[in-house]
């Protein structure tokens, strides 16, 4: 699991913004006097477990910040929550507040999904408005092919089949096992192959596709004073037996 990233280097211009939702008021009475910009920032893996989508969550990092022009110390912005599940607030020396989500378990389990896009919403504080935000952050794809501790010909073809990705969603996919990793080739729509032959370098026993998903905006609009930048990674592991 990487480090995170410092959340300032998520400031990034020239990404293309789209509006997300309106805030509900301020608290404290009057909107902030600059823009709020709303910093988060996910990395996560698990391992897909059975065809039916349920996962083992490796680790998952989540740290949101609010931010004043989206530098200075974290603004106190409430409760906060990502698709309902409840952040928890750190205070730093200075005063400054961040949010926190580990590698907490939704209570029906983890499961895969094709959707990237979750509701933070935070309660509001002394300068934040109230506000649920629409953001995408890098979801655990659904596969379907192949599935979990399925046999795999080292001397064949070998597809990889998922739901097509969102528009704004990067994907990458790889085999690593004994030896160097070997890259799918991407066919769209959510389909990748290694061709016939790609897989002979590697050696028979346990190998692992890997699925990596990103996303990021550097400067998205939220409403009014406040606006959201994000950068978030997922790795999905689907372990296989190559014969």
């Amino acid at each position: 699991m990487k480090a995170l990233a410092p959340l300032a280097s998520l400031l990034v211009a020239g990404c293309a913004a789209a509006p997300l939702a309106t805030p509900r008021g301020a608290a404290g009475g009057g909107a902030p006097d600059t823009v709020i910009v709303i910093e988060i920032d996910l990395r996560r893996s698990a391992e897909l477990a059975d065809t039916r989508g349920a996962l083992r969550v490796f680790d998952q990092a989540v740290r949101v910040g609010y931010r004043r022009g989206g530098r200075g110390p974290g603004l106190d912005a409430g409760e906060v929550s990502l698709d309902g599940r409840p952040l928890r607030r750190l205070a730093g020396g200075r005063g400054g507040v961040n949010y926190l989500l580990g590698r907490d378990d939704p209570a029906a389990g983890a499961e895969a999904r094709d959707d990237p896009w979750v509701t933070l919403a935070n309660r509001g504080g002394p300068s934040v408005p109230d506000t649920d935000a629409r953001v995408k952050l890098a979801p655990f794809p659904v596969v379907t092919e192949p599935a979990p501790n399925q046999a795999v010909l080292r001397s064949e073809e070998l597809a990889v089949v998922m739901l097509p990705p969102a528009d704004g969603v990067w994907y990458r996919v790889s085999l690593t096992g004994a030896g160097s990793a070997v890259f799918a080739s991407d066919l769209g729509q959510g389909r990748w192959l290694f061709p016939t032959g790609s897989l002979a370098q590697l050696e028979q026993g346990r190998a692992r596709v890997l699925i990596e998903v990103e996303t990021s905006c550097g400067n998205c609009e939220v409403a009014g004073h406040l606006r959201a930048a994000w950068s978030s990674r997922a790795e999905l592991e689907v372990p296989v037996t190559l014969l």
